[in-house]
């Protein structure tokens, strides 16, 4: 019974989605149709107007999913509590990205007639659709709800760094009234208004911080006391009293840095938490890269001897090719932002962001109408480069033996992730090396424009000095013992 009630809020929450995310496409697809249509068109009006219907049936659409997810929520939060944390995650989601206010403005670019920005703001909807569709779907709940953690810890974390030298600033401007003989009345006032302001800022993320229950209790204890620190010292500002007021703003940065340590702490003990699944769920977006990439060949292989003939369905068929180019691209952007969001790996992020150029390049020929072989030859390049990157990630995730095998003796560290480490490195000198030769052979045969021979070299050197600093972290987050093999 329980089974049969998860695959019915399933079942509802991906056919509202898929309806949804169908009506939507349609309607983007139409606006472009009319944005290209427009040039020659001196009838604009009338189709316009359908298409802002299919766009305003699209954000009603929307709005029903999300009044839908709020209440399927409500009624299931006791009985299934997993799936109405999925629900409330999807809702907070699409409300923090305003996907329906960005529906609404695309409407009214159509409205206004601007086709060609209604359509842009549409792809990028779908982007965040599809997100959420693969949110509402995700069998891995536990990891997203994690990632969202991470995500927002890290956002105050940012914000309490903010209101740190915020403060320190009021503390500074209180320290220089406190050196005038005369007292400027309207100056006391300004600073007791920026002290009310700080005292609601740490105020705010105290609540914000309360989500994580037991974890964060350090660090709503420490916000607690910033904030009464605050609030003393706007009771000293509005009496004219400076150097009470500077001996409890000092109070207070004292607490916010407090704050500041404790949640670095609980950032770190998340990461840990979500490493060894993010890893694999960043090996399993590897293995996928490479089966579609390889797809992807495939086909542009059998289409090569059709477009040197310049016939047009092949044409077609390899400008479409680049809808599956791109979507290899958005998978590599989300194996990238998971490697950064988690920082499990030192090189991975960069590297897959020098396998994602030269993505993006075969998706520019593609959409050219190119099949020769050059294109293909950087097609296979890529999946040779993503199997060796999945190579060094498997090596990395061996586990240290029980006698010790793998173990640093000095730093006791995982001494199979440094080595992983150190051959992506490699690779992404070995990479730039190649495509440093392939560049200048094109340069030498004169087969490539000036434009586009200084866009590839600003990004060689881009990748060149990012191998250099990376080089240098890994080189001082390693100890002697690592380095002498031992």
């Amino acid at each position: 019974m329980r089974n049969r009630q998860n695959m019915n809020i399933k079942a509802i929450a991906w056919l509202v989605a898929l309806t949804m995310l169908t009506g939507y496409l349609q309607a983007a697809d139409k606006t472009e149709a009319a944005s290209n249509a427009s040039v020659n068109s001196t009838e604009k009006v009338t189709p316009q107007k359908r298409i802002q219907f299919e766009q305003d049936k699209a954000r009603a659409h929307m709005q029903e999913l999300e009044e839908r997810m709020f209440r399927l929520s409500k009624l299931i939060q006791e009985s299934q509590p997993e799936d109405a944390a999925r629900l409330l995650l999807g809702l907070r989601k699409a409300r923090e990205q305003l996907i329906l206010d960005r529906m609404g403005e695309a409407s009214k670019m159509l409205d206004d007639l601007k086709l060609n920005q209604a359509n842009k703001e549409q792809k990028e909807i779908l982007i965040l659709l599809e997100e959420l569709k693969k949110l509402l779907l995700t069998a891995d709940l536990g990891l997203e709800l994690k990632l969202e953690q991470l995500r927002k810890l890290i956002d105050s974390r940012e914000t309490l760094n903010k209101l740190i030298k915020k403060e320190e600033l009021q503390l500074s401007n209180t320290l220089e009234q406190q050196k005038n003989k005369q007292t400027d009345r309207k100056k006391f006032q300004a600073l007791e208004t920026s002290e009310r302001r700080n005292q609601k800022s740490a105020e705010t993320l105290q609540q914000q911080l309360r989500e994580y229950g037991a974890a964060s209790k350090g660090i709503c204890n420490s916000l607690s006391g910033a904030g009464k620190c605050m609030g003393g010292a706007c009771k000293k500002l509005g009496e004219s009293k400076p150097k009470p007021a500077s001996q409890e703003q000092k109070k207070a940065i004292e607490q916010l840095s407090q704050a500041q340590l404790e949640t670095k702490k609980l950032e770190e003990q998340l990461r840990k938490e979500v490493e060894s699944l993010v890893r694999q769920h960043v090996m399993d977006q590897l293995k996928d890269m490479i089966v579609q990439q390889k797809q992807v060949r495939e086909v542009t292989t059998k289409l090569q001897d059709r477009v040197a003939q310049k016939q047009k369905q092949a044409l077609a068929a390899v400008r479409r090719l680049s809808q599956s180019e791109e979507k290899i691209i958005t998978v590599c952007s989300e194996s990238i932002e998971l490697c950064e969001l988690t920082q499990f790996s030192l090189v991975l992020p960069v590297a897959l962001g020098a396998v994602r150029e030269q993505m993006e390049f075969v998706n520019e020929g593609l959409l050219q109408g190119q099949a020769d072989q050059e294109i293909i030859d950087d097609q296979r390049q890529i999946e040779k480069d993503l199997q060796a990157l999945l190579d060094a990630m498997q090596e990395a995730s061996r586990p240290v033996s029980k006698n010790g095998g793998g173990q640093c003796k000095g730093c006791k560290g995982n001494r199979n992730k440094l080595l992983a480490e150190v051959k992506m490195l490699r690779w992404m000198q070995q990479s730039v090396h190649q495509r440093t030769e392939n560049l200048d052979q094109q340069i030498a045969k004169k087969k490539i424009s000036a434009d586009s021979q200084q866009e590839r070299l600003d990004l060689l050197t881009i990748r060149q000095k990012e191998i250099d600093t990376i080089t240098g972290r890994l080189h001082s987050m390693t100890c002697p013992h690592c380095l002498g093999g031992e």
